[in-house]
């Protein structure tokens, strides 16, 4: 499968007997390597390595194991160090790792998708690393599946090592990321639909609505466009955020926080509005940040998703009624002092959308244990918001569990 790629990407790259010697020294591009990941991808979440920048380390360190396809090597096992290029908490996965194996790997290909010669590269790569600790995403079962068919015919000894959370319900307990859906439509009788985008509903409430303050005066929540947003508010969203994005859940190895860089990128876009609470400071002004949210409608701006994915599914190229709009909310972000806030900012943002005229499907992602209560938070403060829409109540739409492996030598 992958060597297909490779020719229909570079057609004048030769498939020779020369050309599978180059294979020594010569690692497939970054731009081939995510497309070969990705191909035929069904889920939510990119597969395999997501930092280019990473990928080149990655490539050279000698470290990384290696299969063949096409004439080039291809990066399928690399060491937990680089956790982070995969979206992973490194300390957590050595964390978890402990007492299996001292070599900690992480999976970086699709194996399901592997032809017979690949398969036979990747069985040669496990019998050199025999007796390691490996964690991959596991999308349908798809991945655990194949993995296991593999080292059952290599006769390779493995057992899974829990990842889970004694918090999470019932059969929800292993690691997993989720993404929810709700859908927020503008009723028939408020006239002709039509395709809002952030800034029109930015636009809307800086002309008619305007920062709104709490009956008792304690608080004061507002809206703004990413890129309009001051040097000053950046470092306070970055500040807010990297003190409450630490902590994901018992045996969770995934992070949801990105690193500044990434943060404020994906922030300080004219995609991305940021609905944000404040309340009094020092000084007994509303100026001390407590909890924020913020929602994107550029879903190429979110480098962790299967973009392909998500316009089938819920943009344009989806049976999905041409006037609604895909907005994604990466998480809520609170000081977790006083009062519950995240309602407020959410609130603000669905009545700003509800009277311009907006009509979005809202995405956003939890973990096996914030199921439990992110969902019913997203639901009651849209539902108690809008007085000209119709609201779908939030629904799991699709989930990726993560696992962690011993593959302890033959058997």
């Amino acid at each position: 499968m992958f060597e297909k790629i490779i020719r229909r990407n570079d057609e004048n790259y030769p498939i020779t007997e020369a050309a599978e010697q180059k294979a020594e020294d010569s690692v497939v591009d970054y731009g081939d390597y995510a497309e070969i990941c990705n191909f035929q991808n069904d889920g939510s979440r990119r597969r395999g390595i997501l930092s280019g920048e990473l990928y080149e380390e990655i490539a050279n360190d000698p470290s990384t194991g290696f299969i063949n396809s096409g004439g080039l090597r291809v990066p399928a096992l690399i060491d937990v160090k680089y956790a982070p290029a995969m979206g992973y908490d490194e300390a957590r996965c050595q964390e978890y790792a402990k007492g299996l194996s001292p070599n900690v790997k992480i999976l970086a290909v699709p194996i399901q998708e592997l032809n017979e010669e690949e398969l036979k590269h990747f069985v040669e790569l496990i019998l050199a690393n025999k007796n390691c600790a490996l964690f991959f995403g596991d999308h349908n079962g798809d991945e655990s599946s194949a993995l296991s068919a593999i080292l059952d015919k290599a006769k390779m000894g493995h057992f899974e090592q829990p990842m889970a959370d004694p918090r999470a319900d019932k059969g929800d307990e292993q690691a997993a990321l989720l993404l929810f859906s709700c859908r927020v439509e503008q009723r028939l009788d408020r006239g002709e639909r039509k395709r809002l985008r952030l800034s029109d509903v930015q636009a809307y409430y800086e002309r008619n609505i305007g920062p709104v303050m709490t009956k008792d005066g304690e608080a004061i929540t507002t809206l703004a466009m990413g890129d309009k947003i001051s040097d000053q508010q950046a470092e306070d969203f970055w500040n807010l955020y990297n003190n409450k994005f630490d902590f994901l859940g018992e045996g969770h190895p995934i992070s949801m926080q990105d690193s500044k860089e990434s943060f404020l990128k994906m922030l300080r876009t004219d995609s991305t509005m940021i609905a944000a609470t404040c309340v009094k400071g020092e000084n007994g002004e509303l100026d001390r940040l407590t909890c924020f949210t913020y929602f994107v409608d550029d879903v190429h701006q979110l480098y962790w998703l299967n973009s392909k994915y998500i316009e089938d599914k819920f943009g344009t190229n989806s049976d999905n009624n041409e006037y609604v709009t895909s907005v994604f909310t990466p998480g809520v972000v609170s000081s977790g002092v006083g009062r519950a806030y995240s309602a407020l900012s959410i609130g603000l943002f669905a009545r700003a959308g509800d009277e311009a005229g907006q009509s979005a499907s809202v995405l956003f992602e939890n973990t096996n244990l914030s199921k439990k209560y992110i969902p019913w938070i997203v639901n009651r403060s849209i539902k108690s918001a809008c007085k000209f829409s119709n609201l779908r109540l939030s629904e799991m739409v699709d989930k990726v569990t993560y696992r962690l492996w011993s593959i302890d030598g033959e058997v």
